[in-house]
């Protein structure tokens, strides 16, 4: 029995826009904490590709965690991916997964429909409320994929 992976964007799933610029999503402590938990997590997002590794997500995150007075050592355990195009090149789809997504390419919305599984990105939207990303949610999607996969539960 394996965990689920998750796959994680940062800008428009983990940080909104705030009146001062990026800002923490509600609620940010809880819901790494959901994840890490609960799903094997990986880094897919801009400032983790073409080999950078997670050191482009701190980079980026640092300031505002920083900001926010949060311990940095929260997102440890979150691992890289390697993509240079597409994101959905870094996706193991012989693996059951949930990407959180707030933007994907009609491209890489393709190549998920393509394999079946385009009901695994959860796309995260600030300014819909039943689109934002909290736990709820994220137990509605892990619960989804595990029916598609019984024998991960």
């Amino acid at each position: 029995m394996g965990m689920i992976r998750v796959y994680i964007d940062i800008d428009g799933v983990l940080l909104r826009n705030g009146r001062g610029g990026p800002e923490l999503i509600p609620r940010f402590s809880r819901v790494i904490g959901y994840l890490k938990k609960n799903f094997d997590c990986y880094w897919l997002t801009t400032h983790v590709r073409s080999g950078v590794g997670s050191a482009g997500a701190m980079k980026k995150l640092m300031p505002i965690l920083k900001k926010a007075r949060m311990d940095p050592g929260i997102l440890d355990g979150i691992s890289s991916t390697d993509w240079q195009t597409l994101k959905t090149e870094a996706i193991d789809f012989a693996l059951p997964f949930i990407w959180l997504e707030d933007s994907p390419l009609i491209a890489e919305r393709r190549i998920c429909e393509e394999r079946g599984c385009l009901d695994s990105i959860v796309l995260v939207d600030w300014g819909r409320r039943t689109s934002r990303l909290t736990v709820w949610r994220l137990g509605r999607a892990r619960r989804k994929v595990l029916r598609r996969f019984p024998d991960r539960s």
